[in-house]
């Protein structure tokens, strides 16, 4: 499954002015054929492309956006309103491949920020570099002129997102890229802060040039003598995953740790075997992540897959309760068998949000944090295509699943058992509310 490392920066530029050209321009009737076979390979591909818009409403809204192209389009607004229609599928595997190039490096809102859900506002959180003064858990109010109430709408109508959860997630891990498909690349930005109920206007200087951090894909730390910490950041290095793994949980046993916290939030997945190989040190009993899974039969998946049959034909497969689809567990010595957490949040995705929907299923962990992005019932396995005049890339998925224990209501996200709610206070502290409570849930257990 494909991670969304750089997804905000696809939704998020829809709504953008377009600050740089391309050295070719394409006509509108380029941009009308892309479109068709767009819809096309979206009805041909998607096992059910309708599920959140009635076809019909479809059809209006691309004809719209076919009306509104200009005479001639560089490949960023073609690819602007080409996206606008993957985008109407809220479905976050269906997406395209922004052409990075020509968008190149830009000016930058300089806050980190969080959204406060039931308010609709920005709380500052911090910055993309270290600024003196930034003023931590102020409430923005408007940017440019424009209410915090008008920019989350426009996210909304950008973000392909199953759920409130992934799509707060995204807005808050590249904010700075969706300030820019609303306002381009300003040198400064005029701000109206709410800071302890007086309203300041502050004026900010943009930032570019913001050095990449690396993240490792997964890491193991001893809180103390008692408490283990395993962050996993990403699901894609499965073989060293499988090292990682065998180390860790071998020192776990040899210090005799009795409580091991597992972090998964931010986690946009990769590999689900990655998934099965935790699962296996955690598990006393065979598991399976997927109970169902349905597949769209095209011309497309048929180039992946030579053993499929004719074009448009689902298939259904059925998968829980057969021993041959069941993983095994590890052996009891290899085996964690103290206490787990997890904590998890709207960017648990994908097969990180199947990895935490399976260990819930059975029992395996305290689930801590707040709903995850990946829905019991999803879309994924996309396949890579190309428009054919512009050439911009993008990906339809072509499969549905069920997670263990779902069944076609399960919409929403992982709720987790213990469900922390957003605090100014933990913003202004840089508190880690998580985590802290998976802490005082061990306590409890001394």
């Amino acid at each position: 499954m494909k991670t969304f490392i750089c997804i905000a920066i696809i939704c998020l530029m829809q709504y953008s002015q377009v600050y740089s050209q391309s050295a070719r321009l394409f006509s509108k009737e380029d941009i009308v054929r892309d479109i068709d076979f767009l819809i096309e390979d979206i009805e041909s591909i998607h096992p059910e492309p309708f599920h959140s818009i009635k076809k019909e409403d479809f059809q209006k809204k691309v004809e719209d956006i076919k009306n509104q192209l200009n005479d001639s389009l560089c490949i960023i607004e073609a690819w602007k309103n080409s996206y606008a229609i993957l985008a109407l599928l809220k479905e976050g595997h269906s997406y395209f491949f922004p052409p990075m190039k020509e968008i190149g490096d830009f000016l930058r809102f300089p806050y980190t920020i969080k959204i406060d859900k039931k308010s609709n506002n920005f709380i500052i959180s911090g910055s993309l570099i270290d600024i003196t003064n930034t003023p931590i858990g102020a409430r923005i109010l408007s940017i440019n002129g424009i209410s915090t109430d008008s920019i989350i709408d426009i996210f909304k109508k950008s973000i392909s997102a199953e759920n409130e959860a992934f799509f707060i997630y995204n807005s808050e891990k590249h904010f700075d890229l969706s300030l820019y498909a609303v306002f381009g690349s300003p040198d400064y930005f005029d701000i109206e802060l709410l800071v302890e109920d007086n309203i300041e206007v502050h004026k900010v200087k943009s930032l570019n040039n913001i050095p990449h951090k690396n993240t490792p894909e997964f890491t193991f730390r001893l809180l103390n003598d008692s408490v283990g910490i395993l962050d996993i950041n990403s699901m894609y290095s499965l073989r060293d995953f499988k090292k990682f793994c065998k180390s860790t949980f071998k020192y776990l046993n040899k210090k005799r740790i009795p409580h091991l916290i597992i972090d998964f939030r931010g986690n946009n997945g990769g590999d689900s075997r990655i998934g099965d190989e935790l699962i296996k040190y955690l598990s006393n009993v065979p598991f399976i992540q997927y109970q169902r899974a349905v597949t769209k039969v095209s011309s497309a998946s048929k180039h992946r897959y030579t053993n499929l049959s004719t074009n448009d034909t689902i298939i259904e497969i059925e998968l829980a309760g057969f021993e041959k689809y069941m993983t095994k567990p590890y052996p009891e010595k290899k085996r964690f068998l103290g206490n787990v957490y997890v904590l998890i949040d709207g960017g648990t995705y994908s097969s990180a949000g199947s990895t935490v929907w399976c260990i819930n299923h059975y029992n395996l962990a305290k689930i801590i944090g707040n709903e995850t992005g990946g829905a019991g019932v999803h879309y994924g396995y996309p396949m890579k295509r190309n428009l054919p005049n512009t050439g911009l890339t993008y990906y339809i998925s072509h499969m549905k699943w069920y997670q263990i224990g779902a069944d076609d209501n399960s919409t929403h996200g992982l709720i987790p058992e213990y469900e922390i709610d957003f605090s100014i206070d933990n913003v202004k502290n840089k508190k880690d509310a998580d985590l802290e409570f998976a802490i005082e849930l061990i306590k409890q257990v001394r």
